[in-house]
């Protein structure tokens, strides 16, 4: 396989020399535009804005036969993908599966309990719920609570800073009878979380009236952790440890989201989720939306050298997307080093940025519009024929129109804008939790895919675990920083 990979590199290479003098605008055609559109009920992709021409696309739809992608999507979908540095399969495509198993039976019992918490006379008393996560276990939940923007009953507050200001500018305004906190962690052993946690336990004990134990609830793979820092089992959900955190949104880890709403409102993400995998399972690979995702994405870094790819949202419930799209595929494919413990021979993934795009208008798209670097980029936006999105909307179609096709200014050069970054346009049909659901399962399978191209483990991310392990905690570490930094910025004893 790693010959085939090398092949496919050199193939990418040559095809993307023989386009490197062609600017996009001259690429395209009415047909062209037509053909470069893939339509579903949810959303729409267009692609038709990206650097590539008939003899690139023929190409790089011969890929996914190359590396026998069919076989590993079966796998990923029947839940037998391993993660072969960790030597665990990936779960979160049962997650959303209406199927039960035997399998995956704590998958549909912690469904149930979910639906039980929801519909608690506890939540009638509480007025502040503060989630303690970081990673994908925040990420996932916060970006749920701005997509519904709901103005309910109960506020829900996300944390996790390790100097503590973020957590006590919330427990400044809370009450400890009317709080309860809701700990996130996969391994139950991050250190931020930790640390928050035990704020939390001292600021419940200024209240000697009442029990902490009954106003924590954990969720993690770790039931033996969540009962040794106080986490009674009633109040314990138990998440599959092949879940990986950026890919737990589907779980438990979710269940602040919805403490507002209902427990139909979480099925409905599933739902569109479930939609995702049978579009991914099921359709051609022309028609594919993040087979061809994955292809444009490799074809962008390793063939036109372009190192950074935005992602920019033109919805205000979506102001938040960015930062878990930038998560899910940096985490995911951030990496050189393939399943044979050898370079991988692509350029891997680039760099995500961008954010809410009605703000970055004023700020970085400057640097987009006259800059020196190349970028790729995804527009996404809300398109459903109501007056409050028309405008939004028509803001994205012109920033890709400049981006793509730019202007030159002969007698003014400075005005001049070269275009030809390559873009593409999902356009959401509504916005709801089903289309949300849709959209992040297919950023998911984008990932999984690109991934299975370049020859990478998608589900490990043993660099960040590299920045865990190193603390002030042993003598060890006090002489390893003592020897590496100036005595002058250590931290004090």
């Amino acid at each position: 396989m790693s010959d085939i990979r090398k092949k496919i590199c050199n193939e990418l290479l040559l095809l993307g020399k023989s386009l490197e003098n062609t600017h996009l605008s001259e690429l395209h055609t009415e047909r062209y535009q037509e053909k470069r559109v893939i339509k579903n009920s949810l959303l729409n992709f267009d692609y038709s804005k990206q650097r590539i021409d008939e003899k690139v696309v023929d190409y790089l739809l011969k890929i996914p036969d190359l590396i026998n992608l069919k076989d590993s999507l079966h796998a990923l979908f029947d839940g037998n993908i391993i993660n072969p540095s960790e030597e665990r399969t990936v779960s979160h495509t049962i997650y959303r599966d209406k199927n039960s198993s035997e399998k995956f039976k704590i998958i549909f019992s912690e469904r149930e309990k979910i639906k039980s918490f929801l519909e608690k006379n506890i939540l009638k008393t509480i007025k502040n719920v503060i989630c303690l996560s970081i990673g994908g276990s925040r990420l996932g939940p916060e970006l749920l609570s701005e997509f519904q923007s709901l103005d309910g009953p109960i506020n829900i507050f996300f944390c996790s800073s390790f100097d503590l200001l973020e957590l006590n500018d919330v427990l400044r305004d809370c009450n400890q009878s009317e709080t309860i906190i809701i700990v996130s962690s996969k391994s139950f052993e991050t250190s931020e979380i930790l640390k928050n946690l035990d704020h939390a336990k001292s600021w419940f004990s200024q209240n000697p009236d009442i029990e902490c134990n009954d106003h924590l609830y954990g969720i993690s793979a770790n039931t033996s952790a969540m009962t040794a820092h106080g986490i009674k089992e009633s109040n314990q959900f138990q998440i599959l440890d092949s879940l990986g955190g950026r890919f737990s949104i589907w779980s438990s880890i979710s269940l602040p989201a919805f403490i507002n709403t209902n427990f139909n409102s979480y099925l409905e993400l599933l739902e569109g989720a479930r939609l995702a995998d049978e579009h991914t399972r099921k359709a051609s690979w022309e028609s594919n939306i993040p087979v061809v995702k994955a292809l444009l994405s490799v074809w962008n870094a390793s063939s036109l050298n372009i190192n950074n790819h935005g992602i920019f949202t033109y919805n205000f419930r979506l102001r938040s997307l960015t930062k878990y799209i930038a998560q899910l595929s940096m985490e995911s494919n951030g990496k050189s080093i393939n399943f044979n413990s050898q370079e991988s021979v692509f350029c891997t993934s680039p760099l995500i940025w961008g954010g809410y795009g009605i703000e970055l208008q004023h700020s970085k798209f400057q640097w987009l519009m006259q800059g020196k670097t190349a970028t790729s980029c995804d527009f996404i936006g809300l398109n459903n024929g109501k007056e409050e999105t028309v405008d939004s909307y028509e803001m994205l179609l012109s920033q890709v129109l400049a981006m793509t096709y730019g202007k030159e200014e002969k007698e003014c050069p400075y005005k001049t804008i070269r275009g030809n970054n390559p873009c593409s346009i999902l356009q959401l049909n509504s916005i709801d939790l089903k289309s949300l659901g849709f959209l992040l399962a297919i950023y998911e399978h984008k990932a999984f895919i690109e991934a299975s191209i370049l020859g990478i483990d998608p589900f490990d991310q043993w660099g960040v675990q590299l920045g865990k392990r190193i603390a002030l905690k042993s003598k060890h570490d006090k002489e390893f920083f003592n020897e590496k930094f100036s005595k002058s910025i250590l931290p004090k004893s």
